[in-house]
């Protein structure tokens, strides 16, 4: 015969939320310590996003960045300012800190915002500094962006310093990005370009000079000479080579020029390592050649300059010398 079943004790319920409420307590702290593991390793990935995210858009804009001494970060679809703390030590980043260069994460600017532990970023940004180098400063700018940890308020002394450096207390961390390194590996490439267009300037001119059956210190093979009226000092020999570099000033570029098509160079050998085409001059105030205003300049031996300017306005230039005899 069955019997009704019997339901639970006030006694068994008791000793059931006992036991429950105990183990709560003896489960809680690694509950919690999960729960900031995950929270912080979110916040390592998100910071690791953003620091190579942030540095494909400074080398992609580095013109526009380097442009702006102040601690502003101009890019060509707006300005990203300081995120820094409020009064109460929170971070204040937004989505618009971030909006100028957030396509660089492959996130939107939105999900960039907050670290795993739900608070807003602080952002750091340096004014432009300057590294002189063989007499041309380099300019860069320094970013940091700062987590403020578990316990979501940026701790006193936390910052940047003047020398880039970040400096961390209490639980806050945080990444940073230093335009040297970039600016100064750029620089080296933009030199060893110019010296290898200087060498092929220099001998196209003795190429050209040795075509002339003349052998005449007195013409510049820089240039043949286009345009009315020029001097008779300029190359406008037909004999070969028959591709000569056209006469230009200052304001012309090696390529609008074809320059590079004359000394068989590529795009990219004419092209500087911040992606700005070289300027070439045999005709400016600045060289030696029979237009020269100056009546001292108009007389060989005859000069020919490329330049270009660096990110944040330095110039670059190096000066090539034609025959002298």
């Amino acid at each position: 015969m069955l019997t009704g079943s019997r339901g639970f004790s006030l006694v068994e319920i008791l000793v059931a939320i006992s036991l429950m409420a105990i183990m709560t307590v003896a489960v809680a702290p690694q509950l919690k310590y999960l729960v900031n593991f995950q929270s912080g390793m979110q916040t390592q990935n998100l910071l690791s996003e953003l620091q190579s995210g942030f540095a494909a858009a400074y080398q992609a804009n580095v013109n526009s960045i380097e442009a702006n001494p102040n601690a502003i970060l101009s890019f060509p679809s707006g300005t990203v300012a300081q995120a820094l703390p409020s009064g109460t030590g929170r971070c204040t980043a937004t989505a618009a800190t971030f909006a100028p260069w957030s396509d660089y994460t492959g996130q939107a600017a939105g999900s960039l915002v907050s670290d795993g532990y739900g608070a807003p970023l602080c952002v750091f940004i340096n004014p432009q500094s300057a590294l002189a180098i063989n007499g041309v400063n380099l300019y860069y700018h320094v970013v940091a962006f700062v987590s403020t940890g578990p316990n979501r308020v940026l701790d006193a002394g936390t910052g940047l310093n003047a020398q880039g450096q970040l400096v961390l207390a209490g639980d806050d961390t945080g990444v940073t990005f230093n335009g040297q390194s970039f600016v100064l590996g750029q620089y080296n490439q933009t030199v060893i370009k110019m010296q290898n267009i200087a060498q092929a300037l220099s001998a196209y001119y003795l190429m050209r000079y040795q075509a002339d059956p003349t052998r005449s210190a007195s013409i510049d093979y820089w240039s043949n000479g286009v345009g009315s009226p020029y001097s008779s000092r300029w190359d406008s020999s037909t004999t070969a080579p028959t591709n000569q570099i056209p006469w230009e000033t200052a304001a012309a570029s090696i390529v609008t020029s074809n320059i590079s098509t004359v000394l068989s160079l590529s795009q990219n050998d004419v092209t500087d390592g911040f992606g700005n085409i070289f300027n070439f001059e045999n005709a400016s105030g600045k060289v030696r050649s029979p237009d020269n205003s100056a009546a001292s300049m108009q007389f060989p031996p005859y000069t020919a300059l490329i330049s270009t300017t660096l990110p944040g306005g330095s110039l670059l230039s190096q000066a090539i010398v034609g025959i002298n005899n």
